[in-house]
């Protein structure tokens, strides 16, 4: 009798860890601490991308020959190189940043007159 207890104690908390895990939104601390990362980089992202643009609208003829290039990659190249994306206290431009600008420019650039 008690080992049928104990036998439904165990299977019962394997179901219970099973749906904590699949539907209830438990995460392994490795997972959270990813997740938490993944935040904090999109949120740098999202913050410095504005800097980024006012950086390059303030060198009109750089943004000119930006506006002139079509690949998605050398223009996040062009805005690397150009300094754009380097934050603040930093001697390396963010590739983050460097897309997320060069995307924001590209738009910024085909709404021009």
């Amino acid at each position: 009798m008690i080992k049928a207890y104990i036998i439904g104690g165990i299977v019962g908390a394997i179901i219970v860890i099973i749906i904590g895990f699949v539907w209830g939104g438990w995460v392994i601390q490795s997972t959270s601490e990813r997740l938490g990362a993944e935040r904090v980089e999109a949120a740098l992202v999202s913050a410095l991308t504005p800097i980024c643009v006012d950086r390059a609208t303030e060198e009109p003829e750089r943004f000119d020959e930006l506006a002139e290039i079509t690949s998605a990659f050398e223009r996040r190249r062009f805005v690397e190189q150009a300094g754009w994306a380097t934050p603040p206290d930093s001697d390396t431009p963010h590739r983050g940043i460097a897309t997320t600008c060069a995307a924001a420019l590209d738009v910024a650039a085909r709404s021009r007159p």
